[in-house]
């Protein structure tokens, strides 16, 4: 007799699955996202460029568009926002074959050639690490550490050490931002689907960054980085 066991679901991430499942998906770290969207209608050598290129040139306006509006890099902590600082970041999620995600977060994006940008993104270069003796408690016990780590302000201090005010998605499936919840921490960029040279962009971010003109403005301003 054969007994049939349940498959394990795919990693989240590399180190980090328990954690990712049981603190930020059980909704302690995740609020409804405030959206906005707009449509960039690329120029054409973007349009009919590779998808490498394309994210590539994504991440480059969004650090552009994140520069030059310095009010919005900020992290927010439950109610508190703290200083990313400079050179801004921008972090790029990136799906590997065995469905597990890295986060490369890149800094200073906008003053690297599209050519570097996409050498370093295709290397993974930048990709958070392997949390260490850290991640092993939070696979242990991911409830009791967030926890401690909430309560005693490491948790907020590792994420700004480690992430980025903005990061960019590319899982931007038609009707992402009303199923989606946005990191409480962060904003998120959904790109779209390319449709004969258009390019939905959807951003999601909490509203006690700060209210949707000026988040509006970054919007519209990398948007017309694109263009």
């Amino acid at each position: 007799m054969k007994h049939h066991r349940t498959p394990r679901p795919l990693p989240v991430a590399h180190e980090g699955n328990r954690f990712a499942r049981r603190a930020w998906w059980r909704g302690f770290e995740l609020t409804p996202g405030v959206t906005l969207k707009t449509t960039a209608h690329l120029r054409p050598a973007l349009a009919d460029a590779s998808p490498w290129r394309r994210l590539a040139a994504i991440a480059w306006a969004a650090s552009a568009a994140l520069a030059l509006h310095p009010r919005l890099n900020f992290f927010t902590f439950w109610g508190r926002p703290a200083w990313a600082g400079w050179p801004v970041r921008v972090a790029v999620v990136l799906e590997n074959g065995d469905a597990s995600c890295d986060m490369v977060v890149l800094e200073a994006a906008h003053h690297l050639e599209l050519d570097a940008l996409e050498e370093l993104l295709r290397a993974r270069q930048g990709a958070l690490g392997l949390p260490g003796l850290r991640g092993r408690m939070r696979e242990t016990m991911p409830v009791a550490s967030y926890w401690a780590e909430r309560l005693t302000g490491a948790f907020a201090q590792d994420y700004a050490r480690r992430n980025a005010p903005l990061f960019i998605s590319m899982v931007g499936l038609k009707g992402i931002e009303e199923a989606s919840f946005t990191p409480a921490h962060s904003m998120a960029l959904y790109p779209g689907s390319l449709d004969r040279g258009r390019l939905p962009l959807v951003l999601c971010f909490n509203h006690q960054l700060a209210n949707a003109r000026p988040v509006g403005r970054l919007l519209v301003c990398l948007k017309e980085l694109l263009e």
